[in-house]
Parts: C-alpha cells; sequence; structure tokens
C-alpha cells in the first residue's frame, strides 16, 4: 500500500528539481530589452532600494538588497535618473535594443551647501521659516491631484532573527525558521479620486511561506502631507511646531531644483512622532524625499521615500518600510518595498505651482485678496500669499470640494470610499510570469527561500495526503488546546479547551465548563450560532447550564437564551471567573456572591439607524432561588487576615440581602446615540469608525408585577467620550447617574450595583471599574451618579525616560467617584503604569470617603486574552 506513495512522492520530488532547474534557466534569460545592473558608491558599497527613474515619465523601479537592479523597457533612447538619500543624482543616457544593456552605476556623496546666512546667536534656525512654508502648502499638494491611476508593485520580507524554543519545532514544518526570509509579492492596480476614494485590484500575489492572498497593505496609500499617519503626528502638521524643532543642515541641487535637508526633532520622541531627515524643494515647497523613523508598542519603524516630477507635480514613486523589535520572545525585521507607476495622472488645472508663499512671520505679503472667491481665482490673480492666509484660502477650498462630495455622496458622515477586489487567480501565477513582471530582483536569500519553501510545500502535501488537518479533524491535543474547525458553505464549529474552562467559587466548589459554538455565515453580513454550554459543578454534584442563539446582519441581531446559572446579583459580572479562582484557592477569599437563576431572555438589537442611533429590546422571565457556600470549600492556603464571607452581600442600605424565593419578569430598553460618528465604505458596505465626539446612552428597566414578584422601575443616563489629546495622550471618561422611579417590591438582584474590586489581580483593561470599592457595600435602590477619567501618556514620570517611553511603556492617572445615599464621595486616585514587557499593567491606589484619605492598595492585571 504504500509504494504508490513513495513514488508519487518521489515524482514530486523530481518535479521541484526541474521547477529549480528551470527557475536557473529563467535567471538567465532574456525576454525582452531593457537595462540591469548594480548600484554602488564610488568606494564600491553596495547602495541597497536606490531609486531608478525615466526622466520625463512615471516609470521607475528600485534595486534590491544588494544593489542589483533590472528594468525591462521598448526599444528607445531613455534618460534615466539614479537616486539614494545622501547622494547626489545621476543622469545616464542609455539605447536599448531587444536585449539587455548592462549599467553599472556609481553615486558620488551629496556634499551639502550652506546659504550666506548663517544663524546667529538668539536667532532663528532658518528651518523654522522653511518649515512654515512647506507646511502652509501642504494641503494644496494633496489637492493638486485630482486623480489617478497607478500599477503597484510591493513587496515584504519578513525575517525572524530569534523565536522562542517552545514553539520552534513546529515553526520549522511551517518553513519559519531563524535568519530565514519569508517573502510576499503583490501585483495591484490603485485608482484614486479627490478627496478620498480609493479602488484596489489585487492582479498577482505570491507568497514563499503559503502562497495565501495578502490583505492590501494600506501604507502607499498613507501621505506624509497629512496632518497625521497612524496616530503619529508628521512634520507637515498644521501642529508640528508644537511636537518638533526643526534643524537647517544644508541644499543641493537635484534635477534642476534647490533641495533643502531639514532636521526634524522631537521635542520627546517616542510613539506619536517622527525623528530623521525631511528635503523640501525651494519655492515648491514640496517633499522630494525624506528618512524618518518613530516607534509603536516598542517596535521600531524606518520610512524613507523618494519623489520624481510627473506631469510637473512631485509625487512618490518608491517607498521603503522597515520595522524591528521583539514581543513575547519573538524577535525579527520586517522590510516593505513599493514601486510605484503612474499611468493616468489627473492635475487640477487650477492648482498650478507658480504661486509664492512668503513667511507670514519674516515677509511682507501683497493683500490677502477676497477669501469668498475660488482659490483657482485666486492663484490666478494673486501670485503671492503669506503662509498664515495661503493655509486659511487652502482650507476654504477643501471645505468647497466637501460641500461637492457631500452633495455626490449624500452624507459628510462619510470620510472615505474605497473598494478591494483580488483576482480569483491572484495566487495562482507561475514563476515565468513573476520573473517577467518583477520590477525589483530577487537577491539570493530570496531565491533561496521561494526553493526551500517550493520544497517544504511538496513535503507538506504528501504529508497531507496521509494526515488530516487541525482545522476539519478532532485531535486529542484539541481537549487541552481547543480548536475551531471550518467546513464547506461558510461554516465553523468551536470547541474550546476544558482546561481553560475550569473555576472555583465558595458556593460550587470546582465547576467544569463545556463551551462549543456552531456558526453559519451567508450573504455579506448575515450570520446564525447556536452555542450551549454545560457546567457541573463539582461541590453541588450538579450539572447544569444553558443555550444561546443568535441570528442577524450588520444592522439588526436577535438573541434567544435559556437554562439555569449561577449568576452573580451584579449581572456586569465584575469578578472574572480566573481571578475568583485565584482568590479562592490561594488567598483564602469568597469574592464572588451566586445565586440560582433559571432563565429565559430574548433581546432585540437595532443597529445604525441614520447611522447614529441604536435600539436593544429584551425581555427575561427567571426564577430566583438563593444559595449557600458548600461545607467542603475551603483555600489551599489559609490566612489569617481572610476568610470564606457568607454569600450573602454585605451592603450598607440593606441590612439582610437573603431572600425567598421569587420569580421575575424584567423589561429592558437601551437607546444609544453617537452623534458625531463617521464612517466608511469599503466594496459597498459602511465601516463604521471611532466617534471623536461623545455617545449617549439612556437605559429603562421595569419589573413587571403581572407576570413575576417584582415590581420596580429605574431610569439611568451615560455619556462617554474617548479624546485625544495628542500622540501620545488620550482622555476616557464616563458620567452614570439615575434612580429608581418606583420599588414597589425589589430584592437585592434589583439594586443599582457598581463595578467594584477587591482582588490585587484585575483581568483585561477596565477603564470603568473602580480599582478599591467593595463590591456590594454601596448598592442601592435610590438614586447614583458615577463619574470615571482615565488619562493615558506617554511624557509624565517615568516616561519622560526615553529609554523606557520607546519600549511602549505609558502612564495613567485616574479619577473614580461614586455618590450613593450610603456615601455622599467615595473617590480613588489612581497612578498607573501600563504596557510593561506589553502585556502587564501595575497601579498605585488611593482611596478617599467624603475627601478623607482612608488608604493605599496595589493593583496588578494584564490585558493577554486566552481562548474566547
Amino acid at each position: 500500500m504504500k509504494e504508490p506513495f513513495l513514488s508519487d512522492y518521489t515524482l514530486n520530488l523530481m518535479r521541484v528539481a526541474f521547477l529549480l532547474i528551470l527557475l536557473c534557466f529563467i535567471s538567465g534569460k532574456t525576454f525582452s530589452g531593457g537595462i540591469r545592473g548594480k548600484i554602488t558608491t564610488q568606494k564600491g558599497e553596495v547602495l541597497p532600494y536606490a531609486g531608478i527613474a525615466v526622466k520625463g515619465t512615471s516609470n521607475g523601479t528600485m534595486a534590491n538588497a544588494e544593489g542589483v537592479f533590472e528594468f525591462t523597457m521598448p526599444a528607445g533612447s531613455y534618460e534615466l535618473i539614479f537616486q539614494y538619500l545622501g547622494f547626489k543624482s545621476a543622469t545616464k543616457t542609455v539605447i536599448v535594443g531587444s536585449d539587455f544593456v548592462t549599467l553599472d552605476v556609481q553615486l558620488e556623496e551629496q556634499a551639502l551647501n550652506l546659504k550666506e546666512a548663517s544663524v546667529a546667536s538668539g536667532q532663528e534656525d532658518p528651518a523654522f521659516s522653511i518649515m512654515r512654508k512647506a507646511i502652509a502648502k501642504a494641503r494644496f499638494h494633496q489637492l493638486q491631484v485630482r486623480g489617478y491611476t497607478a500599477k503597484v508593485y510591493s513587496r515584504s520580507t519578513a525575517l525572524p532573527t530569534k523565536i522562542p524554543f517552545l514553539v520552534e519545532k513546529r515553526l520549522k514544518k511551517e518553513g519559519v525558521q531563524e535568519g530565514k526570509a519569508i517573502l510576499n509579492e503583490s501585483v495591484a492596480e490603485i485608482k484614486y479620486r479627490r478627496p478620498n476614494n480609493y479602488s484596489q485590484h489585487i492582479v498577482s500575489t505570491r507568497n514563499s511561506l503559503d502562497n495565501s492572498i495578502p490583505s492590501p497593505n494600506e501604507y502607499i496609500l498613507a501621505s506624509l502631507y497629512s496632518p497625521e499617519i497612524a496616530g503619529t503626528v508628521t512634520p507637515l502638521s498644521p501642529k508640528a511646531f508644537g511636537f518638533y524643532k526643526f534643524e537647517y543642515e544644508g541644499y543641493f541641487e537635484d534635477q534642476g531644483q534647490i533641495v533643502n535637508k531639514i532636521k526634524v526633532i522631537p521635542k520627546a520622541y517616542g510613539e506619536g512622532v517622527f525623528k530623521g531627515s525631511l528635503y523640501i524643494i525651494e519655492d515648491r515647497w514640496a517633499i522630494h524625499s525624506y528618512d524618518l523613523q518613530t516607534t509603536t508598542s516598542g517596535l521600531n519603524i524606518s520610512a524613507k521615500q523618494i519623489f520624481s516630477p510627473v506631469q510637473n507635480v512631485w509625487l512618490p514613486v518608491n517607498q521603503q518600510f522597515k520595522i524591528n523589535g521583539s514581543y513575547l520572545g519573538f524577535a525579527g525585521e520586517f522590510r516593505y518595498l513599493v514601486s510605484l507607476t503612474y499611468n493616468k495622472l489627473d492635475v487640477d488645472p487650477g492648482l498650478k505651482e507658480d504661486i509664492v508663499i512668503n513667511d507670514h512671520k519674516k515677509e511682507a505679503t501683497a493683500g490677502s485678496g477676497d477669501r469668498t472667491k475660488n482659490l483657482e481665482k485666486l492663484i490666478k490673480d494673486q501670485k503671492e500669499f503669506s503662509t498664515k492666509n495661503f493655509r486659511k484660502l487652502t482650507k476654504q477650498y477643501e471645505k468647497e470640494q466637501k460641500k461637492e462630495n457631500k452633495m455626490e455622496a449624500g452624507s459628510d458622515r462619510m470620510v472615505r470610499q474605497d473598494s478591494i477586489v483580488v483576482d480569483p487567480n491572484a495566487n495562482q501565477k507561475d514563476t515565468i510570469y513573476w520573473q517577467n513582471l518583477r520590477p525589483i530582483p530577487l537577491t539570493k536569500s530570496e531565491v533561496i527561500s521561494y526553493s526551500q519553501q517550493d520544497s517544504i510545500k511538496v513535503v507538506k502535501d504528501a504529508e497531507n495526503e496521509k494526515k488530516k488537518p487541525d482545522s476539519t479533524h478532532f485531535k486529542a491535543r484539541h481537549l487541552i488546546t481547543g480548536n475551531t474547525y471550518s467546513f464547506a458553505n461558510r461554516s465553523t464549529f468551536y470547541f474550546k479547551s476544558p482546561v481553560l474552562s475550569i473555576s472555583y467559587n465558595a458556593v460550587e466548589g470546582n465547576s467544569l465548563n463545556i463551551i462549543t459554538e456552531w456558526q453559519k455565515k451567508w450573504d455579506k453580513s448575515y450570520r446564525f450560532s447556536i452555542r450551549p454550554l454545560a457546567r457541573y459543578s463539582f461541590g453541588r454534584k450538579r450539572l447544569y447550564g444553558n443555550i444561546e442563539t443568535n441570528i442577524g446582519n450588520n444592522k439588526w441581531n436577535l438573541l434567544l437564551t435559556g437554562g439555569e446559572m449561577a449568576s452573580q446579583f451584579n449581572r456586569n459580572n465584575p469578578i472574572l471567573p480566573f481571578p475568583n479562582s485565584l482568590a479562592g484557592r490561594l488567598f483564602d477569599q469568597s469574592l464572588m456572591k451566586l445565586y440560582q437563576q433559571r432563565f429565559i431572555r430574548t433581546e432585540y438589537s437595532i443597529k445604525n439607524i441614520a447611522d447614529i442611533l441604536g435600539i436593544d429590546v429584551s425581555l427575561e422571565y427567571e426564577k430566583r432561588k438563593e444559595l449557600y457556600n458548600e461545607p467542603s470549600s475551603r483555600p489551599i492556603f489559609f490566612w489569617s487576615q481572610y476568610d470564606y464571607t457568607p454569600n450573602r452581600p454585605l451592603n450598607d442600605e440593606l441590612a439582610n440581602t437573603g431572600f425567598p424565593q421569587h420569580n421575575a419578569l424584567l423589561l429592558d430598553l437601551t437607546a444609544n446615540i453617537r452623534p458625531w460618528r463617521r464612517y466608511l465604505i469599503r466594496n459597498g458596505e459602511k465601516r463604521y469608525l471611532r466617534s471623536k465626539g461623545p455617545s449617549f446612552a439612556v437605559n429603562y428597566k421595569s419589573g413587571l408585577p403581572f407576570a413575576g414578584d417584582v415590581d420596580y422601575s429605574i431610569l439611568q443616563g451615560t455619556i462617554r467620550q474617548n479624546l485625544s489629546l495628542g500622540p501620545r495622550s488620550s482622555l476616557d471618561y464616563s458620567l452614570n447617574g439615575g434612580g429608581f422611579l418606583s420599588k414597589k417590591q425589589i430584592y437585592f438582584q434589583d439594586y443599582r450595583h457598581f463595578m467594584g474590586n477587591e482582588f490585587f489581580f484585575q483581568w483585561g483593561d477596565p477603564p470603568y471599574q473602580f480599582r478599591m470599592l467593595p463590591y456590594y457595600k454601596y448598592s442601592t435602590s435610590e438614586w447614583f451618579f458615577q463619574a470615571h477619567a482615565v488619562w493615558s501618556l506617554q511624557h509624565f514620570l517615568l516616561t519622560r525616560i526615553e529609554p523606557l517611553r520607546v519600549t511602549g511603556l505609558s502612564e495613567t492617572l485616574q479619577v473614580h467617584y461614586l455618590k450613593v445615599p450610603t456615601i455622599s464621595n467615595y473617590s480613588e486616585l489612581v497612578y498607573g503604569i501600563d504596557n510593561i514587557y506589553r502585556v502587564v499593567r501595575v497601579e498605585a491606589v488611593a482611596q478617599f470617603h467624603n475627601g478623607k484619605y482612608q488608604r493605599m492598595g496595589f493593583r496588578i492585571g494584564t490585558n493577554i486574552r486566552i481562548g474566547r
């Protein structure tokens, strides 16, 4: 039975060997004319990723990491411009026939000239005046291009330099090894229309790991002319002088233009700012090129871009991005190359370069003109503007453009419209296709990476004939790890590891959960799921659980659930199972307070009504029964200062929180309003963005007496907002208040409870949870008001030290406040250090009652999540 398999396996290896020989043959064979060569310094040192452009056109390419380039071109005579940051551009004339021309180029280091004016003591550096002009004209340069069509070749190379021992062997089987490059190439056609409409067609893609289709990368759509890129303030932002200092380093000439080199110096380097060099063209005040670095979450990011003139507009033609760093034992480097060729470029004829921008702080300027005029007419009538006035005029012009777009789109909430289409055969292109199309040659190590992965794929394919994949077949190890199984027709089955579902509390003792979920998706956003949960309490020797079903799409959802559970009195579950298990077993604390709930519940949600409104309606019927601590419940370690407390919560307002067995029918209505919400459209679907303004919520809850034993009503409102205060600073706040309108019959479950905490360890990142508030001490059946504010910043105390700041470390200052009838003013002041090793959080908490200091506490937490 094995002979056929061995025969096929040998045949596959022979095929790979043949492909490798063919690849070597192809590498040396010429299919059409062009140029090839190597770009070095005058000392013979390689200039990696140097740019090559065809003068007078948008055609160009890049050299690879070894300085080698190969550029296919039709027969003819061309002037080629070779560029590299820090070196003089070289122009070479070549005549291309039916064969390749070899042209090795040496570039000379760029010497900077200094202007006659020198910076005297106390005077402003000339860089500031240059930057004021460049900033004033930044949006103008973005608006110049009304649209374009471009062909984009991108290549990403990931190089693992450190892999944890525990996963090293398994990853090696998948082709991931230390020191071995993982490649991904793609070719896309991009169409752009002003102001923010992009369409992308992924024509082809190739991956040395598994040849999967990558998500289109957003790097190629970013612009340094924008005020921010991914939350990082650019040097051309109107706010730049609040975050940067600039130094003039000299100028040089390139392609008939004077180019100023500006050193970009952040006032405090870290997340949200750049450092490096920016090259600005004199008089045009446009970007010639840049070499900038930033950091995020401890990762170092380097970005380089070279611009070339296309139809008298300087546009980016090649880009480089490099990311390196480490995380949870992994370390490596990621490099991303982009080469753009503009096929059709639509330049706004009214926004021409023949204008003069004067620094409003240094140079006199003619009157600013009538700002009610169209910017195009003003440019035609008035050739000279101050930096201040030109920024205002450009802003006014942009507003007019947005009004026009609003009339076309029908809403000013839409900020962008994209379409991304992946060709069905994008990952089926052969080696010959890539050899002919690839504008940046592969390096020797990249060729080896592809060939090695082809060999690994043959072995894996042969093994998969015998081995059943994890995604469709059960394995014994899934009992420990859990797994998601994928089936035909877009359906999945999820099985959570029972090992990760074991918990402990004083009422149930040890409990084991069996959680599964089957989900089916269809059309664009419809889904249906069934999620059964079985729970066995070893302490109560009882099996119970529930089942939950959901059906809906991105506009509505209907939920139906029911069963029997031991539930917390606070339905928001302030105590999570894992911290409670730690507290119960190791620290002799019974934090979680539970009651038995037999219930059936339905909930209907409508989302995105008029883009800003959401409504949730739920109806629940439950039978409630009091539970008590199991006599056998006991910790592993006993502590003199702790002890298990009864399962009846302690409360200042209600002396006895026990209750008789009773029934409850509960109606819950919630309306959420986000007036400042915006969205983008991708492939015809709306994708909502985080609102910059506050959101509002109104909630009404009532116990209906005609079918239950409770009779009450409560009304409350909430305001929440996350404010960006800068590139490394944000303020997240929440205000919540309300009261009971009636309470003819009410039990402790129906009180207004708050998100307290009495344990030193916190799971997740709860911005609206108290750090030291007793869980049920201040629960109320009267009125209440609470406020939470978390200020996150990266330049406060410890984060003033740059080596700590660039690791991604951040600090928080927090205020948590509660006012109820039983305590007038409860407050907590918190100082926290977040992102220690990117996963740990430490907080110091000061507790106050009516303004009087009570005690100090410390909290430690993590954001790591395991399973669903």
